[in-house]
């Protein structure tokens, strides 16, 4: 398992004013999840997260939308990116908030948030692009 550096709002989590919030255990991130989820469910539009390795230079990283049925995982590393892949419309766009900033994603990302838990939780076991993201292969 490895520890996640996970950014979400642009709240100091300590005394130096860092904002990332790590993440060591399974049941750490499910809170951080389920927190995340119920803070914004009257928000006009989801939040993303982004999600890195923490301590790794380079490091892979997430890109996640956190829904409160749905959601998204955007995976980039040095070789290879991909999205998850729904049933929703490729040439629509869905709203997402990132630290106050609003994003688009095309609506055929979107997958049950159940699916994209799954996803951040193969990232804290094994670092690697989770199953639930198809590969577009940079290289």
């Amino acid at each position: 398992m490895v520890a996640l550096d996970i950014w979400y709002d642009q709240t100091p989590k300590d005394d130096e004013g860092n904002v990332v919030i790590r993440v060591n255990t399974a049941a750490e991130l499910d809170e951080l999840i389920d927190r995340i989820i119920a803070e914004t469910a009257d928000n006009v539009a989801p939040p993303m997260i982004q999600v890195a390795l923490s301590g790794v230079k380079r490091s892979p990283a997430l890109e996640v939308g956190l829904g409160k049925e749905k959601g998204f995982i955007g995976y980039t590393s040095r070789t290879e990116g991909g999205w998850t892949v729904g049933d929703g419309d490729p040439d629509a766009l869905v709203d997402y908030i990132y630290m106050g900033n609003h994003s688009e994603v095309p609506a055929s990302a979107e997958v049950p948030i159940s699916t994209v838990r799954r996803g951040l939780h193969e990232f804290l076991v094994a670092g690697t692009r989770p199953s639930v993201v198809e590969s577009d292969a940079l290289s």
